[in-house]
């Protein structure tokens, strides 16, 4: 394992990026002697490390020539590597209107706005970057992927954030600031990293320790971390949530114990809720898995997977006019999820309608053809 140098990250990128993805965008206008003049001096600078020379040259040539894009990146780059992030991410924004499918020229506008603390924006233009791709760059896409998953979690996306973080383990990245944002997704705090209380964050390492390992495939090593998470912390909440996920494909009754004590040190936890039902159905408990799913459709009423839940085991208890308008709801609130379709159909044929059911069978044959997905984009406020 390595650990990530997330402040060290280089812009200069951005500049050899643009120059593989715009051929046409120097724009011959204004005077070509002191353009050539000036863009020389600058490029001098830079290669002489004199930054803040460059800046001001890059300056006065990209008054001369406004559309040229290598000038404004060298120019944002200047200004980033200075920690200069309003200017930076004013001549970022002229990159991106410069390359507009560019996505290092979106990351760099994005990181930008994420120092100045302008969220809503650095999401948007993160979560366009990933889209755009990043090249090759490993370190850039480290830190789109760092900083979306901080961005999805104080959301309170906490399924989305731990997705971006999965790409750490996969390249077998570990450190601290990772650790720390893969406990955040884990334990589902929507906190900032330096709003962390620092009598939490041996807590939220652990956690983070934990998910790594799990994801590393060393499950032993993941076992006794998430065993020592939920004796030492024992009453924060979501820790034993985050045992119950673990264990839940190793241990079904161990699992269900730990979404039991979590649900009874955090009341409105509708997550462990929505698990212990699944788990149930799959243990036959039909009951107590109704019971759980009605519980989380009462706490979030539009929450598509506790009226899915409901439905599925109304319908294993004969109770299929009951069931029908859970699983209805269910499509309703997730339209684009196909598994709540066919459950709707099997309830649709159990009750005798055929013709609603070859309804649901057919959506669901159209959004398995089309590998449907719930939009990814939900920026943070």
């Amino acid at each position: 394992m390595s650990r990530f140098p997330f402040r060290r990250i280089s812009p200069w990128f951005l500049v050899a990026s643009i120059l593989v993805c715009s051929t046409s965008s120097v724009g011959r206008t204004g005077p070509s002697s002191s353009f050539d003049k000036l863009s020389e001096r600058a490029a001098a600078a830079l290669k002489a490390n004199q930054i803040e020379d460059a800046v001001k040259l890059y300056r006065q040539a990209v008054v001369i020539r406004p559309r040229w894009a290598e000038g404004w990146g060298h120019l944002a780059a200047a200004l980033y590597s200075l920690n200069r992030y309003p200017e930076a991410r004013d001549a970022y924004r002229r990159t991106t209107v410069l390359t507009q499918k560019n996505g290092p020229s979106w990351a760099f506008l994005g990181l930008c706005e994420y120092e100045m603390r302008e969220y809503p924006h650095a999401f948007d233009h993160l979560f366009k970057a990933e889209q755009l791709g990043l090249g090759g760059d490993r370190d850039l896409t480290a830190n789109v992927k760092y900083h979306l998953a901080i961005l999805w979690d104080t959301a309170g996306q906490f399924d989305r954030g731990l997705f971006e973080m999965q790409w750490f383990p996969d390249q077998n990245l570990g450190s601290q600031d990772i650790f720390e944002t893969l406990g955040l997704s884990i334990l589902q705090r929507p906190w900032f990293p330096y709003e962390v209380p620092a009598d939490k964050l041996p807590m939220i390492l652990t956690a983070g320790q934990a998910s790594f390992a799990e994801s590393v495939h060393k499950p032993e090593d993941a076992h006794k971390l998430y065993e020592t998470l939920a004796s030492q912390y024992a009453k924060e909440p979501g820790v034993h949530y985050a045992y119950g996920k673990f264990l839940s494909n190793l241990d079904i009754d161990a699992a269900l114990q730990e979404y039991e004590k979590e649900i009874e040190i955090t009341p409105s936890h509708v997550p462990a809720r929505i698990e212990a039902a699944f788990l149930c159905l799959k243990m036959g408990k039909m009951e107590e898995a109704l019971s759980f799913a009605q519980a989380a459709a009462k706490i979030e009423p539009r929450n598509p997977a506790a009226h899915n839940l409901a439905g599925r085991a109304l319908m294993e208890l004969n109770r299929t006019p009951e069931a029908i308008p859970e699983l209805a709801l269910a499509t309703h609130l997730a339209p684009l999820n196909s598994s709540f379709h066919l459950n709707l159909a099997r309830a649709y044929q159990k009750s005798g309608d055929k013709t609603l059911a070859a309804k649901e069978i057919a959506t669901f044959n159209e959004l398995e053809s089309k590998k449907a997905q719930p939009s990814a984009q939900t920026p943070p406020q």
